[in-house]
């Protein structure tokens, strides 16, 4: 499911996201910082109810020219059975006046069937225009119908540097404080996850206590996915009852990493993914 994915793992280079000036003034002042989480997932099973399903971990350093950060996801327990998977990433960027500005997306999945490796490129092109450029191997069999477009890449941020967008306050404000939308391009798939403001409230997990924001999710293709009729769309549309992420609200609310993604099916049931382990600090 992307949505969970980009949310583990979740503006562009003409048009980048306006990050709000709470968190880039406070890493300029405070000097570079380190945010590391680790998640974990649980997916209901017949007969033997709500188990571990996943593992991911997040690493991010931030200074005040820059940011990197890298994410592994992995499949666990009884799912593992069955489905030999996992992700990783990296991505490296510059931190600027407008935004995130992300140049290296380095990714690699692997099925159990096929290692792929995708490596996305933002910067300029031979001719000094601002261009994305893409290398996959092994190749795609199609690009998806429709294929993603130029502009339409452009316009987006990889997965983890919109886990950034939300943590740093990207585009959020007074009307809504979760911020976005994210628009998200991973080498192949251009889609949205669209964040409402639903209320604040006290968390209490044994990763994070303290305020948090709660916002509601909603997942929408754009291009680069498989050719569906508009019965499967109007299908896959109406399964996804809802969906939630929660944001802790750190420094007074400047950094707001993800603590917990939940988000209810029709056929497959609730789905969460939550912190385990949170830190954010100075290196």
């Amino acid at each position: 499911m992307p949505l969970l994915t980009a949310l583990i793992a979740a503006g562009g280079f003409l048009t980048l996201p306006m990050a709000g000036n709470g968190a880039l003034s406070a890493i300029q002042v405070q000097g570079p910082a380190r945010l590391q989480v680790e998640y974990e997932g649980t997916y209901p099973f017949p007969m033997v109810g709500r188990m571990r399903a996943a593992q991911a971990t997040l690493t991010a350093d931030l200074s005040p020219k820059g940011y990197s950060a890298s994410a592994y996801v992995r499949a666990e327990g009884v799912v593992d059975w069955f489905v030999d998977q996992n992700y990783s990433g990296a991505i490296t960027g510059a931190l600027t006046s407008l935004g995130l500005q992300p140049l290296r997306y380095d990714s690699r999945t692997r099925d159990g069937k096929k290692n792929r490796h995708v490596l996305v490129e933002f910067g300029p092109d031979v001719s000094g225009m601002s261009g994305v450029s893409v290398s996959v191997s092994p190749k795609f069999g199609d690009w998806g119908f429709p294929a993603t477009t130029k502009g339409q890449m452009l316009e987006a941020v990889d997965p983890l540097s919109a886990i950034l967008e939300l943590t740093l306050r990207a585009d959020a404000s007074a009307q809504n404080p979760c911020g976005g939308p994210m628009r998200i391009f991973d080498g192949k798939q251009r889609y949205d996850l669209r964040l409402k403001f639903g209320k604040r409230m006290q968390w209490k997990s044994k990763a994070y206590k303290g305020p948090a924001l709660v916002c509601s999710v909603e997942y929408v293709e754009i291009a680069g996915f498989k050719n569906k009729t508009a019965a499967e769309k109007a299908r896959d549309k109406a399964d996804l009852v809802w969906s939630n992420i929660v944001l802790a609200e750190l420094n007074g609310g400047a950094v707001t990493p993800p603590i917990k993604l939940e988000a209810r099916s029709k056929s497959k049931g609730k789905m969460t993914v939550e912190a385990i382990k949170l830190s954010y600090g100075p290196k």
